[in-house]
């Protein structure tokens, strides 16, 4: 719950700044190429940036797979050798 109000916070600040940079003593044209569009160019960045969290992730989520298969062969042929050297008995 505090990582969204966190979030929920930072969008509030945001938003507060937004609008008073909308009703603020700016120049019209000024306000129409970079205040208004604003929203909407951060939505975009947003959407970039979590596409590109979710694509590393997944990424790195392969490379985990295949190292937990590997760690679960190195743990049954330890379990092997153990058993050949008569250390630990039959846990299967």
């Amino acid at each position: 719950m505090s990582k969204l109000f966190a979030w929920l916070t930072v969008l509030s600040a945001l938003t507060a700044l937004w609008i008073s940079a909308v009703y603020g003593p700016y120049d019209p044209t000024f306000k129409r190429q970079f205040i208004y569009p604003a929203p909407f160019v951060a939505a975009m960045l947003f959407a970039f940036v979590s596409l590109i969290t979710i694509l590393v992730r997944v990424s790195r989520l392969i490379t985990r797979i295949d190292a937990s298969e590997e760690l679960q062969k190195d743990i049954q042929e330890a379990k092997e050798e153990l058993q050949k050297l008569g250390i630990v008995g039959k846990t299967d």
